[in-house]
């Protein structure tokens, strides 16, 4: 038998020459069965240094004069060093921890790096930079939009860069992540480098905390690509690394890619679930972190969550969400996907007694109930108590996803929704009065608590007399996530959409329930042998004797607010002082007023349901 071997004449040079020329016809350079592979393959052994194409091979971008003219500009809009310095620390010390994306020595190496470019390098020498140099303008506009959403407002070390009267940190960091969506545009596909992709992250990120969720969507499906071609989903980084990166990036590059795809997994089987989007990325964890082949880095990376001794780290919160819930995320949305059929709910009853199962093997520091709160205040780990809230906000909204197709159908999926309903609003809650004002105003508690709100209200409304014992709270939690998100619709359009949507829930709950404006709400709502006195004319066996849910499709309010368009023809909420500072009271809602719901919602929504109820 006749063995074959690679000739030594083509070097590393020319086949770094072939991987440009098969990327340039939009071939994976990793896969192995593609045209362009097999091309490669007989080249390396035929020894043929020629291809298809005879132009020379380069890592570094080729610009046109305009592209050129145009990354000067855009980098040029950079704040000085000074203030990106306050906000690169405000980034790391407030936000990094929640993705984990960047390592912060690294990147301080990286903006030294930058720093050290001159005026004349980017007029004579553009051609020349590498591309990682080019590449980090793109990420820094993004680390500081993401600052200026956190930090203190009118301080007067960075008040400097707002340009005109009225301006916010909130609009110039929708500029600057503006911009460095711009530079990634610029820069293209062709060589694509992590950096590319954690800017990419960053700006759904961004865009999801403006209330711009379709977009941030959209963008995670395009960062998700561009992880997908140097081969982050792999555990692999194919992409030649550059000796210009950071000595210490260089070494945990790996790692650094094994997060990043982590993060985009969870990312989409959570916006697939939420929003009714399609899956775009599959994960094993298990299969997947052995592709770290050295055992000791990858027990580092995916098993140091299980410790009790260690200091805590961001990526072990991350990964004590997937092990408990967020890898059923998939199984929910297929059964979704299906119907929600009857057949399905044994596949119900498995997932949450596993969910159950796991959270008892949470680490105490990240324990559900009476966690061990010994690290909080410690160097590093003054993130934990808010990444603690968040954790079990979201292991509650998988149980929450988990039950809704089944509200209107099964008994024990109602009292189940309505139990991570009450959890998610009680995490949110503390969560909002751990944080700042300023940090009130950023979309994201909004996510967790209007699903929470909705599907509270609308079991409440559609089956008054189930669950007597929990009725009292429902109204509570209710009452103070519709304060809740009033103060942030006050500086976002689609979180005062979501407030109207909950208010007129809150007004027909009231109405149904023959609550009367004067009346002591909780003593109603604590009595458990209440019933509506509505319930002789309007309901039988819970849920209105004139109408039917069963077919009826159960809200899915962050879907059916951003795609469907879904809002109240009642805008304006009246308003009154509280003792806590939450300017809105619900119990001042008239109940006179006309509160229908608008969407492009079909015939079979819950909120067409909800209307008809008026008539």
């Amino acid at each position: 038998m006749v063995h074959l071997s690679p000739p030594s004449r083509p070097g590393p040079e020319w086949a770094s020459e072939l991987q440009d020329k098969i990327r340039d016809f939009g071939y994976s350079s990793h896969g192995n069965y593609s045209s362009m592979s097999l091309l490669r393959t007989a080249e390396l052994y035929g020894g043929q240094e020629t291809s298809l194409v005879d132009f020379p091979a380069t890592n570094e971008p080729s610009f046109r004069n305009d592209a050129d003219r145009k990354y000067k500009e855009l980098v040029r809009q950079l704040p000085s060093q000074a203030c990106i310095d306050i906000l690169v620390q405000t980034y790391f010390s407030c936000i990094n921890w929640q993705y984990d994306l960047l390592d912060e020595e690294s990147f301080s190496e990286r903006l030294e790096a930058w720093g050290k470019i001159s005026y004349s390098d980017l007029q004579v020498n553009f051609g020349r930079l590498a591309l990682e140099t080019l590449v980090f303008p793109a990420l820094l506009f993004q680390v500081l939009a993401h600052a200026l959403l956190f930090h203190p407002p009118h301080d007067e070390k960075i008040n400097s860069l707002m340009t005109m009267a009225g301006m916010t940190f909130h609009d110039l960091g929708a500029e600057y992540s503006d911009t460095g969506a711009e530079l990634l545009a610029l820069l293209g596909k062709k060589n694509i480098k992590v950096a590319m992709v954690q800017a990419g992250l960053l700006r759904a990120s961004f865009l999801k905390s403006s209330g711009k969720v379709v977009e941030a969507w959209h963008t995670l499906g395009t960062t998700i690509r561009d992880a997908q071609e140097i081969g982050l989903h792999t555990g692999r980084i194919v992409c030649e690394q550059s000796p210009v990166e950071p000595k210490r990036e260089r070494h945990n590059v790996t790692l650094i890619g094994h997060k990043i795809w982590v993060v985009l997994h969870i990312w989409d089987i959570h916006m697939a679930v939420v929003l009714g989007r399609p899956i775009a990325t599959d994960l094993q964890i298990d299969r997947f972190s052995h592709t770290i082949e050295d055992d000791e880095r990858r027990r580092e990376l995916f098993s140091h969550w299980q410790s009790e001794t260690d200091l805590p780290r961001p990526f072990d919160i991350i990964l004590s969400g997937y092990n408990v819930a967020y890898r059923y995320f998939k199984d929910i949305h297929q059964m979704e996907h299906s119907g929600a059929n009857s057949q399905d709910y044994a596949t119900v009853e498995r997932i949450h007694a596993a969910i159950k199962n796991n959270i008892q093997f949470l680490p105490s520091w990240c324990s559900l109930e009476n966690p061990d709160t010994r690290f909080d205040r410690l160097h590093g780990c003054q993130w934990l108590p808010v990444a603690r809230e968040g954790l079990s906000s979201l292991i509650h909204l998988v149980l929450l996803a988990l039950h809704r197709p089944f509200i209107f159908s099964v008994a024990n999926s109602r009292t189940e929704a309505v139990k991570s309903g009450i959890a998610i609003l009680h995490a949110q809650e503390r969560l909002f009065q751990q944080s700042e004002p300023h940090q009130r105003k950023v979309f994201n508690p909004v996510y967790a608590s209007f699903d929470a709100i909705v599907l509270i209200a609308a079991l409440c409304l559609v089956f008054p007399n189930e669950d007597h014992e929990r009725r009292t709270e429902c109204i509570n939690v209710v009452e103070r996530g519709m304060q809740r998100l009033h103060i942030i619709g006050q500086s976002n359009s689609m979180a005062k959409s979501a407030h109207g949507v909950v208010c007129s829930l809150y007004h027909r709950l009231r109405h149904r329930l023959g609550i009367e404006e004067t009346e002591d709400t909780r003593a109603v709502f604590s009595n458990s042998n209440w019933t509506s006195p509505n319930s002789d004319t309007y309901y039988t066996n819970g849920a209105p004797s004139e109408f039917s849910f069963d077919a009826v499709l159960p809200p899915r309010p962050t879907h059916d607010l951003f795609f469907d368009h879904i809002s109240s023809t009642q805008t304006q909420v009246p308003l009154m002082d509280t003792p806590d500072g939450l300017p809105l009271d619900p119990l001042a809602v008239s109940v006179t007023d006309s509160w229908k719901f608008e969407g492009t919602f079909s015939d079979a929504s819950f909120w067409d349901m909800m209307n008809e109820l008026d008539h």
